[in-house]
C-alpha cells in the first residue's frame, strides 16, 4: 500500500472534475489575520482549467480572487512545493509577487515548528482510513495545527509584520466540496499554546450521503483527536442557526465547544460544475469557546473572537443527522 501524504499534490493524473487548494491562515502577534489559498480547478463538464490565488484580509474583510492560467501552476508531485506565476508556496515558506489592478502584494513569510496531524499507514492524516476510499468526493488534510511565523509583506499601502505571529495550514482536494458543513479554526486564544480545528459535514457517498466530523485540539505538544474512526462519542450537540454547542468524548478526555458566527464575512470561491464560483461565506471574527477535561479535571478553558468560521448549507439537517 502506497502512503501518499496529505500535503502532496494529488492532481498529476489530470482527472476531471478535480480541485485542490491549500489554506494558509496567518495571524500577526496582535491578531490581524490574512488567509491565502493557492489552488487548481478542472471542470468535469467542459474544458475549463484554471489556477487561482485567494487573498482574504481579516482586518477589513476585503477578499480578492486572482485567476492564473493553468500553465502557471507547477507543483512537485511528492512534496508541497508550488510555483504559481511568480509566487511560491510550501509548508515552510511563502514568497509573494502579486500585482493586479486591485491588489499589490509582495513579501516573504516563513513558518517554523509546524505541528501536523500525524500521518501513519493505518491513520494517514485527519480522515483516518477514509483517506484510502477512492470514491470520496472530497478529501481533507490538516498540515499544521499551529506554528510560528516570521517575515513581512506589503499589501497595497500597508506593511504587515508577521514576526512572532502564528499560522495554520490545511487543504482540500477531490471532485467537490461537501453538501453541508460547519467549520471553525483558531489558534489565537488567550492561552498562546492552544489551537483548535473543528469540522462537521454531510458527505456525498455514491447515491447516498453520511455525516462525519473531525476535531483536533492542539495544546502545547499534545494533539487531542476526536473522530468517529477513533470511536469518539458526541455527548451533546445543539444548533440554533447562529451558534453551535458541541460536546465530544473519547475515553476519559472530553471537549466542549460553543461556536458562534462573527459579524463580518466574505464570499470565498469554491468548485462548481463549470468554474470556481463565490459561494462560501467565511468569517474571520467568529467566536469559539473551548473547554478540555481530562479524568474529570479541567485542563483548558479559553475563548477567542478571532476564529475562522463557516456554516454552509442545510446545517439544521446536518446537526440533526449527527445526534
Amino acid at each position: 500500500m502506497i502512503l501518499k501524504r496529505p500535503e502532496q499534490f494529488h492532481g498529476n493524473s489530470k482527472k476531471r472534475p478535480f480541485f485542490e487548494g491549500w489554506y494558509h491562515k496567518m495571524s500577526t502577534s496582535n491578531g490581524d489575520t490574512l488567509v491565502l489559498i493557492p489552488g487548481i480547478y478542472r471542470s468535469g463538464v467542459n474544458s475549463n482549467e484554471t489556477a487561482f490565488l485567494m487573498v482574504y484580509q481579516g482586518s477589513n474583510g476585503h477578499f480578492d480572487y486572482i485567476p492564473y492560467p493553468a500553465s502557471d501552476f507547477n507543483c512537485e508531485s511528492r512534496d508541497y512545493s508550488l510555483f504559481l506565476g511568480e509566487n511560491y508556496f510550501s509548508l515552510n515558506k511563502i514568497d509573494l509577487k502579486v500585482k493586479t489592478d486591485k491588489i499589490n502584494l509582495t513579501g516573504t513569510i516563513l513558518s517554523e515548528d509546524l505541528k501536523p496531524w500525524p500521518v501513519t499507514l493505518f491513520e494517514p492524516g485527519c480522515m483516518g482510513w477514509y483517506s484510502y476510499v477512492p470514491t470520496m468526493e472530497c478529501f481533507h488534510g490538516i498540515l499544521s495545527m499551529g506554528h510560528t511565523l516570521r517575515g513581512q509583506i506589503k499589501l497595497n499601502d500597508s506593511n504587515i509584520n508577521f514576526d512572532e505571529g502564528i499560522g495554520y495550514i490545511e487543504k482540500d482536494w477531490g471532485k467537490n466540496f461537501p453538501k453541508n458543513w460547519v467549520w471553525a479554526q483558531s489558534n489565537h486564544f488567550h492561552e498562546s499554546d492552544l489551537s483548535v480545528s473543528i469540522s462537521l459535514a454531510t458527505i456525498p457517498w455514491k447515491r447516498s450521503q453520511f455525516s462525519g466530523y473531525i476535531v483536533g485540539v492542539q495544546h502545547k505538544n499534545n494533539l487531542y483527536r476526536f473522530t468517529p474512526y477513533r470511536r469518539s462519542k458526541i455527548t451533546h450537540i445543539q444548533f440554533d442557526g447562529n451558534s453551535l454547542e458541541w460536546h465530544l468524548k473519547n475515553g476519559q478526555t472530553e471537549v466542549q465547544f460553543n461556536i458562534e458566527r462573527g459579524s463580518k464575512s466574505s464570499l470565498l470561491y469554491a468548485p462548481d460544475e463549470t468554474d470556481m464560483v463565490p459561494k462560501v461565506a467565511e468569517y474571520l471574527d467568529g467566536r469559539v469557546s473551548c473547554k478540555l477535561i481530562i479524568d474529570g479535571k479541567t485542563i483548558i478553558k479559553d475563548q477567542t473572537n478571532k476564529a475562522a468560521l463557516e456554516m454552509i448549507g442545510d446545517t439544521d439537517t446536518l446537526v440533526a443527522s449527527i445526534k
